[in-house]
This record gives C-alpha cells, structure tokens and sequence, in this order.
C-alpha cells in the first residue's frame, strides 16, 4: 500500500480512535512538558530524549496520521538494561506486526489502536503487554468525529484535549509561555499522554523501527455523547510511571491502571482536519457550529486535486498487477 493512500483519512472509518491527533512542539519542549518530580532531589526532571534509529524522524503537526512519527515516554530499560528512567523516543503510528515480511507499510493491518477488552486474546498485542512494552503516547490534543448522531450525512470532528491553566489557551500558540525550571517544572500547555504499546520490527535493510498502537476502551458518560470509545488516558505522573515500569509493575497490574477519564475539554474544528494532508495552524481552532467559517477554498481545490491524483495512481497501479493491496484491505482484522 502507498504512504499516502495509507495515511488518507477513510470516512468510513470512525470505529477507533484516536482518529488523528496533534503535537506541534519540538522535542525539547516535549522534554519539558513530560518532566517528573524527582523523589531523591524533590526537583523536576526532564527525559532525555533518544534519536531513532530507523532514519524516521518526528516532525511537528497540527494533524498527525497514521504512519506517521510521533514523540512516545517509554522506560529506558527498553535501551539499557542498567537504566530505569522515563526517556522519549520517536515512533511510529500504527504496530507493525513481527512476523511481518516486506515493506514497512505494507502489512495492510488497522494496528493504530487496539481495544482493551481484547488485547489479552491478540496475537499481535498480547505478548507486547506480557512482555513489558507499553509506552505512553504524547501529544496537545486529539481529533475526533462525533458518531452519536445517526441523523446526520456529515460528522463534526472536535478537538479533545487536557484541561489547561488559566492563561493557556490550548488553540493559541502565543498564549502559551513554554518556560520551565527545576523548581517549578513545565509552564506551557498540558499534553495527553495516552497508554500505548509497543513494538521493535526490523526493516528489510536491517533497521531496527519503533511503532505502536493505541489503546482504547469503552467510553464513559464524559464522552459517550461524541463517541463510543475513547483512548486509555493516564491521569496522573504516578499512573505514568507505573505504565512505564514494566521491572516494578506486571502487566495484570498495569492493566488495572487504565480507567476512562472525566477530566476533558473540547471543542468543535473545522471539517477541513478531515483530511491529513491539511496542515493549516487552524485544523484546531474553534468554530461556531450555527455559523462556522468557510474553510480556504484555494486549499480545498488543492486537497481535491491531490487526492484526484493519488486516485488515478491508485488505479493504474491496480491495472498494471502491482503488489500495492487495495484501499479495503486496510481495514482487515488481525490474525487470532
């Protein structure tokens, strides 16, 4: 499957989430933003954070797809058996399967999120979650469409995210300060940081490449009015640090960790996040539903042409009997 078929937003594909997220900080901020308090020192501490080793790099976003690279807090122990600190490595959206042979891309499985209820029973997650891999997945906020309304020919997507300090308006970029000290730790916006698990698959070329997938459960009444499920959010520091410490705190017990949270916030985007190639600084600003504002039509025919293109490559790949699986095989179920 192509990168950029494989990373289009499918409309019919709302049954997971997170169905596209945001992290638009460079790594050093993330650093800061993820610091902990130290309990030898009683001050913070920032993460360090690990180059890949794969030649995939995190680039910043406001509309993150799958496949894509994104900053994830795992125990460094994963690294170096000597080390049990919390560190951040970049990885990428979507688990590949071990046994996978071929291209990176190309295993044709929905692995961007994997349900709790299920993942004792997975082939492809349970021995990750056995064997200790989970990580947390970081970023300012996340897209989501709502599917609760049976009513409606179009879904509005929101923009779900932590609940911030007073004078952080998560949305605006300037209002945040970005400051940070040992003494009083991070000044900027609050980011998500979502349960995951994790993966090491090594490429044709014999790179090792990080990718994971994120959990989800059955919503609660916080969220149930937009959708059905919601992904494994970790509340606190102490709830981060226990998912991370696979040495200290088994998998039974990690998975007892994961509840669905009530602190959120939110609110309604514009359909223009619809589509990942849409990189706009506003895919996550507030609209007005009763009078939302036109999306850039010179950005929208652009969108429609790329797409129109893709389409056409799409099908003279089908006619020429390439190996490129087709559009439904995304959404094949992973072997039991």
């Amino acid at each position: 499957m192509s990168t950029n078929l494989f990373k289009k937003h499918l409309s019919s594909y709302y049954a997971y989430i997170p169905h596209s997220f945001k992290i638009a900080l460079d790594p050093e901020s993330i650093c800061k933003a993820t610091s902990y308090r130290d309990p030898k020192s009683g001050k913070y501490k920032k993460p360090e954070w690990k180059e890949s080793k794969s030649g995939m790099d995190y680039r910043p976003s406001v509309n993150i797809a799958p496949t894509d690279v994104t900053p994830v807090l795992l125990n460094a122990s994963h690294f170096n058996k000597e080390e049990n600190e919390p560190v951040i490595y970049p990885m990428m959206w979507g688990m590949i399967p071990p046994w996978h042979k071929g291209e990176i891309k190309s295993h044709g499985l929905s692995t961007n999120n994997c349900r709790l209820e299920g993942v004792k029973e997975s082939k492809l997650y349970s021995p990750a979650l056995q064997n200790g891999k989970r990580c947390v997945v970081l970023c300012e906020g996340f897209y989501e469409w709502q599917t609760t309304k049976k009513d409606s020919s179009s879904k509005q997507p929101y923009y779900i995210y932590a609940p911030q300090d007073k004078e952080v308006c998560i949305e605006d970029p300037k209002s945040w300060k970005a400051e940070w000290n040992e003494i009083e730790g991070w000044k900027g916006p609050k980011l998500l940081k979502m349960a995951g698990l994790f993966s090491c698959w090594t490429s044709p070329e014999g790179k090792p490449v990080h990718s994971y997938s994120v959990i989800t459960m059955e919503s609660n009444s916080t969220f149930s009015w937009l959708h059905h499920r919601m992904p494994a959010i970790l509340h606190s520091d102490v709830e981060v640090m226990d998912w991370i410490d696979n040495g200290r705190v088994p998998a039974d017990k990690a998975k007892d960790l994961l509840k669905p949270v009530s602190d959120l916030k939110w609110h309604p985007v514009s359909t223009a996040v619809n589509n990942s190639r849409n990189k706009a600084e506003s895919c996550n600003k507030p609209v007005d539903l009763k009078n939302p504002k036109p999306v850039n039509p010179l950005m929208m025919n652009w969108l429609k042409r790329a797409n129109n293109t893709q389409a056409s490559s799409s099908a003279e790949s089908k006619s020429d009997n390439c190996e490129t699986p087709q559009a439904k095989k995304f959404k094949k179920e992973e072997p039991k």
